[in-house]
């Protein structure tokens, strides 16, 4: 295997810019840990434990680790151990170990009152949990916590339509501590279990070379076409975005070599800046690896792995669809061509030299689809064959990269054990004080029985909530409050879980805050909020799509064949018209009528309905065919897409004649 996809690049590069560069013994002592930590996952994966022993060192070892490597605050020291955070991890590594050695006996206490030390060290778990999630994360989600918190202490001084019987401090901590309903619950069991096990692959995979694999994968296939940098920076985006599970990280580990590849090529700088947050934050939604919350809607709506897979196939074809559009469309306004083939590497070498790294992803597909084994079985197989196919292949095992692999797989972990563990936190609260119940009837009432209102103040509370939390932690808190209000309203249960993590998801290109986009327009040097708007009408098809999956579930490949192709057919003309409209250019700029005419095009054939369908077809032919005859005659001869693939082709000519 050649030296490029071996993983053999810099090791120590911290996986959060929050996180601390250590460096000799206490570097030794954080690996240590975090390789132990990935191990034992790992174990787990394969001998099951009961709930509470996998659990409790899951949350255990994910603090500690949280508390040596994140600061107190951002003027602390960032290059050693501090004592704050070795005397927060030992109070947690000594709690961790008295609930381990006590839930059993507890089991046979049910009813019975906590005696005072353990509502002390209950207290004291709840508080570092606070503060460690503070740490890696920022206040947004911690302030939720704490919110609630309050709420169920003081419920009685509410507004009528939240009030309810106050609950003794006792019952709180006593609810949440050594129990399987609260820190230790659900949401701490998903990630204890499936989660960290895909982002550990995903480390896995990176540091052997995949990653680098995946990305020349997408420069072969996509950087000789027109626009071809943008291109790339979609597909190498969505397959990292898969691996990395965070739109932000994806930005930040593609984003710097697709952005500056762009704005050579003759990209403008906030245009690459939003291409690439578009992209990135896709691969949240990009089966067959989507963002941890695949895992929670499992858990919570009790559907297999590919139910769910199945349902976001098609969205997600249509959201990079109307982004390769867009990127096309750019590309004809200001002349962009593909990069010489000379530059480029060719398909056949990198298969040649890197085809092994699919191997994982075929495996894991077969596990879950072929075998029917379970989640977590299926992810410690995927883990094991990444080491066992580099060694097939290169003849020797990359000790160095696999430890740095597991390593850098539990640090990447340990934000969302500290959103998983929180959100247990928020989850027994809500169920405690019957908030969810009340906030569903208010969300009702306040849309007067109309679905659409409904469906648009999830929207904006999904978005809201979205800019200040990752897309998990916002999903667990609507997930919560909001999807049953949607379900009461006859939502598809599937279809309303969707519905709030897409515009989760998005909420991280979104203005105000946006920090995908802000991540993407510092590396671009380009205008933070020209690029968050930019990216926003790139990815105006995800604003869409949600609303019309909840109205037409055959968007979710539910139903029969006719309507699932019918669905298919609408939406790829629909998110067609919709970006030739929004670029206002299709061969050259179009008159104010054709793009009237192309925005009622691209309306009626996402909206689900025959009629409006048929309209829809029948308008986008005379839109485009007035603005290109040659189009319609193609068109009709059957040569959909024959105006993108001659002018391709012609780019692929004119890159062979250079390299001759």
């Amino acid at each position: 295997m050649e030296a490029k996809y071996s993983g053999e690049h810099e090791a120590s590069k911290p996986v959060s810019s929050r996180q601390k560069i250590l460096h000799g013994w206490q570097a030794n002592l954080v690996r240590f840990i975090a390789v132990g930590m990935s191990i034992f996952q790992l174990y787990t994966g394969i001998f099951q434990l009961t709930a509470m022993n996998q659990r409790v060192p899951h949350v255990t070892l994910g603090f500690i680790l949280i508390f040596l490597v994140y600061p107190f605050r951002k003027k602390s020291p960032k290059d050693r151990l501090t004592w704050d955070g070795i005397i927060f991890a030992s109070i947690i590594l000594f709690i961790g170990f008295y609930v381990l050695f006590t839930w059993f006996k507890k089991v046979g206490q049910i009813g019975m009152e906590p005696p005072l030390y353990e509502l002390i060290m209950g207290s004291i778990l709840i508080v570092l949990l606070i503060d460690g999630t503070r740490r890696a994360l920022g206040w947004a989600f911690p302030s939720v916590a704490v919110l609630v918190l309050i709420y169920a202490r003081f419920g009685e001084i509410m507004p009528d339509i939240f009030a309810h019987k106050n609950y003794s401090f006792e019952r709180i901590v006593s609810s949440m501590f050594i129990t399987t309903d609260g820190i230790f619950g659900m949401l701490a069991g998903i990630s204890s279990t499936y989660i960290f096990l895909f982002i550990l692959f995903g480390a896995l995979l990176r540091e052997v070379g995949g990653g680098d694999f995946f990305i020349d994968l997408a420069y072969s296939l996509f950087g000789y076409v027109r626009g071809g940098p943008a291109k790339v920076a979609v597909v190498a985006s969505s397959l990292f975005g898969m691996l990395s599970g965070s739109g932000t990280a994806n930005v930040a580990g593609t984003g710097q070599i697709t952005i500056p590849l762009m704005k050579k090529t003759g990209y403008r700088p906030y245009f690459a800046g939003a291409v690439e947050t578009v992209a990135s934050a896709g691969g949240l939604l990009m089966p067959p690896i989507m963002g941890s919350a695949v895992f929670i809607i499992m858990e919570i709506l009790g559907v297999s792995y590919f139910t769910i897979i199945k349902a976001a196939t098609l969205t997600a074809i249509l959201y990079y669809l109307g982004l390769f559009l867009m990127i096309d469309i750019e590309a004809q306004k200001i002349g962009l061509k593909g990069l010489p083939k000379k530059e480029l590497p060719k398909l056949k070498d990198v298969l040649k030299n890197g085809w092994h790294f699919l191997i994982p992803i075929i495996i894991l597909i077969y596990f879950l689809g072929v075998a029917k084994v379970s989640v977590t079985r299926a992810a410690f197989w995927t883990n094991v064959s990444v080491p066992i196919v580099v060694i097939l292949r290169s003849r020797r095992l990359p000790i160095k990269q696999l430890i740095r692999g597991l390593e850098k797989g539990a640090l990447t972990a340990v934000p969302v054990v500290a959103i998983l563990s929180l959100g247990g936190i928020v989850v027994g609260m809500v169920t405690l004080t019957g908030l969810g119940l009340m906030m569903s009837s208010l969300l009702i009432q306040l849309s007067h029985g109309h679905l659409f209102l409904l469906l648009f103040f999830t929207m904006i509370a999904s978005i809201i909530m979205g800019m200040g939390v990752p897309p998990v932690a916002a999903y667990i808190v609507l997930a919560i409050l909001v999807v049953p209000a949607l379900i009461k309203m006859g939502v598809y249960p599937l279809a309303a879980h969707l519905f709030v993590f897409y515009f989760s998801v998005i909420a991280g290109i979104t203005p105000p805050m946006a920090p995908d986009a802000f991540v993407a327009a510092g590396i671009a040097d380009s205008p933070m909020m020209k690029t968050a708007l930019t990216a926003c009408r790139l990815a105006i098809v995800i604003f869409i799509l949600p609303y019309i999956f909840v109205y037409n579930t055959a968007l979710l490949l539910t139903g029969n064949f006719f309507q699932i192709a019918w669905v298919s057919l609408s939406a790829f003309f629909g998110v067609f018209a919709l970006a030739i409209a929004l670029q206002n250019y299709w061969g050259k700029k179009l008159p104010i009528l054709v793009r009237l005419l192309l925005f009622i095009s691209a309306l009626s054939l996402i909206i689900p309905g025959y009629k409006h369908n048929l309209i829809g077809f029948i308008i986008f032919l005379l839109g485009m065919g007035y603005q290109s005859p040659q189009f319609l005659k193609n068109l009709i001869k059957g040569k959909i897409a024959s105006k993108i693939t001659l002018t391709e082709k012609k780019v692929k000519d004119e890159s062979d004649k250079e390299i001759d």
